[in-house]
């Protein structure tokens, strides 16, 4: 069983929710959700907040989080998912943020990202700085966040 199967399968024996906010993975994060039979009993919706605009008035981040953070940072991962957990009324949100490339984005190198996931007792940010191309990094950000969540709810 992979990381979404799993993920899904613990949501379902859970009775939970899970939401997402994307913005370096684009939906992809989304896709391999609802690609997973019965993801629809668990998975209540996503946003994709590409801009730093998106990520205000479609998430409510805090400008002032965007300001003295940076929109690739821990503190707008955290915002990001606090965002959508609201926003969908979920158990649960995943967000991620950083930069795929292939150049670096406002002085974030190319590969940093940051995924975010909230619940009502977690709040747990990790940073990763993955190598390879601009379509590896943005895979490899949707793996490492759904090995997380999976290890989480595990």
């Amino acid at each position: 069983m992979n990381y979404t199967d799993r993920v899904i399968e613990l949501l379902r024996q859970r009775g939970e929710t899970v939401s997402v906010a994307e913005s370096l993975t684009g939906g992809s994060l989304s896709k391999a959700l609802t690609d997973i039979e019965g993801a629809s009993h668990v998975f209540l919706g996503g946003v994709i907040a590409y801009s730093a605009a998106s990520k205000l008035h479609d998430l409510d981040v805090p400008q002032d989080v965007i300001d003295s953070a940076g929109v690739y940072s821990k503190e707008t991962a955290l915002a990001m998912a606090d965002g959508a957990k609201r926003r969908f009324g979920s158990d649960w949100a995943i967000a991620t943020t950083g930069v795929a490339g292939p150049g670096e984005s406002h002085g974030v190198a190319a590969g940093n990202l940051w995924i975010a996931i909230v619940g009502a007792q977690v709040r747990e940010v990790e940073h990763l700085a993955l190598s390879g191309g601009r379509s590896e990094v943005r895979s490899g950000a949707v793996a490492s966040a759904l090995s997380a969540f999976a290890r989480i709810l595990a």
